[in-house]
């Protein structure tokens, strides 16, 4: 019994255990589907916000509508240096997957972090950044940034 409450209690804040820029690792992160899936699964701490936040250079209330909390919510779990749900923790992963995924295809963080935030005709105006609360919204983004890896037509 001990031991099941344990493991309910037992989170992981990120990749590699940096709870310092962890959303920045979750961007680099080369991992196996069974590891992200035990990450989501775990739940991330909701501390990440706050690295999303400077990682992204957007404002909370941006950060929060990608992953579906409340403010409320998010401001108590990150009072209580608790987890957020897999839904949000999966969220969290994605953001940082295509995050990622554009650096390599612009070349760097200030060019990726800039395309996410502009408006994208592809995406009927919509940025990138907003369209990652969804899993269809990321298989937009994925799709134009595999076209303009690959010198496609959007």
């Amino acid at each position: 019994m001990a031991k099941a409450v344990a493991a309910r209690k037992r989170t992981i804040r990120a990749p590699g255990g940096r709870k310092d820029k962890a959303f920045e690792t979750f961007v680099s992160w080369k991992a196996p589907a069974a590891k992200k899936i035990e990450v989501i699964r775990q739940g991330v701490r909701a501390r990440v916000v706050d690295d999303m936040v400077a990682y992204l250079d957007v404002p909370k209330n941006v950060v929060f509508a990608v992953l579906h909390t409340p403010e409320s919510t998010a401001h108590k779990l990150i009072k209580e240096n608790r987890p957020l749900d897999s839904a949000a923790s999966e969220r969290v992963v994605r953001v940082g997957e295509i995050a990622g995924r554009a650096e390599r295809t612009f070349g760097g963080k200030d060019a990726a972090m800039r395309w996410l935030k502009t408006a994208n005709l592809g995406l009927g105006g919509a940025t990138p950044l907003s369209m990652l609360d969804t899993e269809a919204g990321a298989d937009e983004v994925r799709r134009i940034l595999a076209a303009i890896d690959y010198g496609g037509v959007v």
